[in-house]
C-alpha cells in the first residue's frame, strides 16, 4: 500500500513539475515573441532613421515632435473656423480637398462644427520611411477636445448650445513627407508660417507659391508637409517600400513612379466623388475623370443621395498593369493608342459614412464600404516627384485647378482628363466586383526572390469579416457578441466601432473586404491568428472566437490549433533571431 502511495505521489509531483515547466516555457515563448516583435520594429525604424540622418545631419526627432504639435493646433483651429488658408502651405491637395468638401457638407446641413479646448496628451514618432522618392514620418497623437455643432440657420439662432459638451478623446496618426535630401533649418519653416526658401512670412499666391520668391512650398521640396490623417482603429503601418505587384516593372519605364503620389491622387478623386454626390452633378469629376466614366456616373450613380460624416480609411495601391501594345496604323504608319492601351493602377479604398436621402433628408446608420478605383494614363507619360503631391494642379504649367470644375487648365489650356500627362479615374466599383473580375487571382506582394500571395488586411477589415461571418444567419447571439467585445478590447479597437459595424451589417451597409470563395478563408484565419499573437499569446476567448470563425468555413478546431502552433513557432523563431542580433550588436559595441 505504501509503495502504491509513493508511486501515485511521484506521478503527481512529476505532473505538477511538468505543468509548471510547460507553463514557464509558454510564458517564455509569449514574452520572447512580444519582445522580438517590438525589437524587429525598432530595428527597422532605426535603419530608416539613420537613412534620413545621413542626408540631414540636423534632423532632430524631439524638435520635429514639437513642430508637429504646433501644426496640430493650427490645423484644428483652421478646421474649426472653416478656413484652411492659414495652413495651406503645409498640407497636400488631398488633405485640403478633404476639408473643403467637409465644409460644403456642413454648410448644406446648415451647421458649423468646431473644436474648443483642444489639448494634446501625447505625441510620438512611431514610424519612419526613407526611399528615393520621399522621406516619411508617422506620428501618433493622443488628444482631447470638446466638439460643438452650431446651427447656422439664422431663424434658429436662439437654439445654439449654451452648455459645453464633455470632452471627446481621440488617437490619430499624422503622416508627414518631404523629398529626400531636404535639410532641417535652424530657423522657422512651413509649419511655423514661414517660407523655408527665403524666410519671408508665408503668403501664398493663387499657384500656392511664396509671394516673395515664387517657391512651390507645398511640394515637399523645402520642408515637411502633412499628407495623411488616419484614425487609430484604421491604422496599419504601410511601408512605402512595399513591392506591390507590377510596380517594379513599371518603374523601369517610369523611374519616378511611386505609391505616395498615386495615393494622394486617389484621395483627391475620392473627395471629388463625394462632392459630385452632394451636388448631384458630375461637374466636380470633370478634371479628374475620363469622359467615359463621367457618362457612366451621370447615368448610374446619381440616385438622389449623398454621404455625410465621411471618413476615408485605407487607401492602398493593389496592383499596376501595362496597357496593351498599341497597333500601328497602316495608313499613317503611326501608333494608335486607344483607352484599352492605357496603363492602369488599381487602388483599394476603405471608408465609412452615413448615406443621406436628398428628398427626405433621412440619414441611414453609418455604413462601411470598400471600393476599387482604376486610374489610367497614356503609355509613355512620366511621373514627376519634383511637383510633390500636387494632385489638383495642372501637370503642365503647375496652375491650380479652377473651382469652375472645367476639364482643362484655364492658364495653358491643357486638357486635364485625357490621361495624356496624369492619371485619370476610369472606374470606381465595389471591391467584390474587382474580386470577381480577377476570377480568383490574388493581389500579390513580392518579397525578395520569393513571391508570396497576400491580400490587404487591416483591423477594421478583419473585424468586419468577423461580424459578417458570425451574423450570417441573421441572428446576433449573446455569446458571439461577448466574444467580439473581448476581441476589440484586446485589440484596442473602440467599442463604438464594433457597435457601428454590427448596425451596418444589420442594415446591409457593411460592404468591406470580407471572406468569400475568392478571398481564401484560410488566409483570413492566419491573419487573425497573427493579429491575436502580436502580444505573444492567444487568450481562451480569442481561441474560442477563432474556432467559431473556422466552423463557418468547415475548418476543424484541430486544424486551427495546428495553424496557431505553426504561426507561433514562426513568430518565436523570428523574435529569437531579432533579439540575438541585437545582443550581438550590443556586445560588439
Amino acid at each position: 500500500m505504501l509503495t502504491l502511495f509513493i508511486i501515485i505521489l511521484a506521478v503527481a509531483l512529476s505532473y505538477v513539475t511538468y505543468q509548471q515547466s510547460s507553463k514557464k516555457k509558454n510564458t517564455n515563448i509569449h514574452q520572447t515573441i512580444s519582445r522580438g516583435v517590438k525589437k524587429q520594429n525598432q530595428n527597422k525604424q532605426q535603419i530608416q532613421y539613420e537613412n534620413i540622418k545621413a542626408l540631414d545631419h540636423n534632423f532632430d526627432e524631439h524638435k520635429m515632435v514639437l513642430r508637429v504639435e504646433n501644426a496640430f493646433y493650427l490645423i484644428k483651429k483652421a478646421w474649426s473656423e472653416h478656413d484652411m488658408s492659414s495652413v495651406r502651405g503645409f498640407i497636400t491637395d488631398g488633405i485640403f480637398q478633404r476639408y473643403s468638401i467637409q465644409f460644403e457638407i456642413q454648410k448644406n446641413h446648415q451647421r458649423h462644427r468646431k473644436l474648443v479646448d483642444v489639448a494634446i496628451h501625447h505625441c510620438e514618432l512611431v514610424g519612419i520611411e526613407a526611399d528615393k522618392f520621399f522621406e516619411t514620418l508617422h506620428f501618433k497623437i493622443s488628444s482631447q477636445a470638446r466638439h460643438i455643432t452650431l446651427n447656422t440657420n439664422k431663424t434658429n439662432s436662439d437654439k445654439q448650445p449654451h452648455k459645453l459638451p464633455a470632452f471627446t478623446y481621440s488617437v490619430e496618426y499624422w503622416t508627414y513627407i518631404r523629398l529626400p535630401g531636404v535639410k532641417t533649418r535652424s530657423q522657422p519653416g512651413l509649419l511655423e508660417g514661414v517660407c523655408p526658401n527665403c524666410g519671408s512670412t508665408l503668403l501664398l499666391n493663387k499657384f500656392e507659391q511664396c509671394q516673395a520668391c515664387d517657391s512651390l512650398v507645398t511640394s515637399g521640396e523645402y520642408d515637411w508637409i502633412l499628407a495623411k490623417i488616419t484614425k487609430e482603429e484604421e491604422w496599419r503601418f504601410q511601408n512605402a517600400k512595399r513591392q506591390v505587384k507590377g510596380v517594379a516593372a513599371f518603374q523601369v519605364v517610369d523611374p519616378s513612379f511611386n505609391l505616395p503620389l498615386i495615393e494622394d491622387r486617389v484621395s483627391v478623386i475620392f473627395w471629388r466623388l463625394q462632392k459630385a454626390w452632394l451636388t448631384q452633378s458630375s461637374a466636380p469629376l470633370r478634371s479628374v475623370s475620363a469622359t467615359n466614366y463621367i457618362n457612366h456616373f451621370e447615368h448610374n450613380e446619381l440616385h438622389g443621395f449623398y454621404f455625410d460624416n465621411i471618413e476615408l480609411g485605407l487607401c492602398e495601391v493593389s496592383s499596376v498593369e501595362f496597357g496593351d501594345i498599341p497597333q500601328v496604323s497602316s495608313l499613317s504608319n503611326t501608333l494608335e493608342c486607344s483607352k484599352e492601351h492605357f496603363d492602369k493602377v488599381f487602388i483599394l479604398v476603405k471608408w465609412k459614412a452615413s448615406k443621406v436621402t436628398i428628398d427626405t433628408g433621412q440619414t441611414k446608420p453609418t455604413g462601411y464600404y470598400a471600393h476599387h478605383l482604376t486610374l489610367s494614363r497614356k503609355p509613355g507619360a512620366l511621373s514627376n516627384t519634383k511637383k510633390g503631391l500636387h494632385s489638383l494642379h495642372c501637370y503642365c504649367c503647375g496652375a491650380p485647378q479652377s473651382e469652375k470644375t472645367i476639364d482643362y487648365c484655364q492658364y495653358c489650356q491643357t486638357p486635364f482628363n485625357q490621361g495624356e500627362l496624369d492619371w485619370v479615374l476610369t472606374d470606381f466599383s465595389p471591391h467584390i466586383n474587382r474580386v470577381l473580375d480577377l476570377k480568383g487571382k490574388y493581389f500579390s506582394v513580392e518579397i525578395g526572390q520569393n513571391k508570396i500571395t497576400d491580400k490587404i488586411f487591416d483591423p477594421i477589415s478583419l473585424l468586419s469579416g468577423l461580424v459578417l461571418v458570425l451574423l450570417a444567419d441573421g441572428q446576433k447571439h449573446p455569446k458571439e457578441q461577448a466574444l467580439l467585445n473581448e476581441f476589440v478590447k484586446n485589440r484596442r479597437i473602440p467599442q463604438q466601432v464594433l457597435d457601428e459595424i454590427i448596425i451596418a451589417a444589420e442594415n446591409g451597409e457593411l460592404k468591406m473586404l470580407t471572406p468569400d470563395e475568392s478571398l481564401d478563408a484560410a488566409a483570413w484565419l492566419i491573419k487573425m491568428i497573427e493579429m491575436c499573437l502580436i502580444d505573444g499569446e492567444i487568450s481562451a476567448k480569442e481561441h474560442e472566437l477563432l474556432v467559431l470563425f473556422g466552423k463557418k468555413f468547415n475548418i476543424l478546431a484541430i486544424e486551427i490549433d495546428i495553424r496557431i502552433k505553426e504561426t507561433r513557432s514562426k513568430l518565436y523563431l523570428d523574435a529569437k533571431l531579432a533579439l540575438a542580433q541585437d545582443k550581438n550588436i550590443n556586445t560588439n559595441l
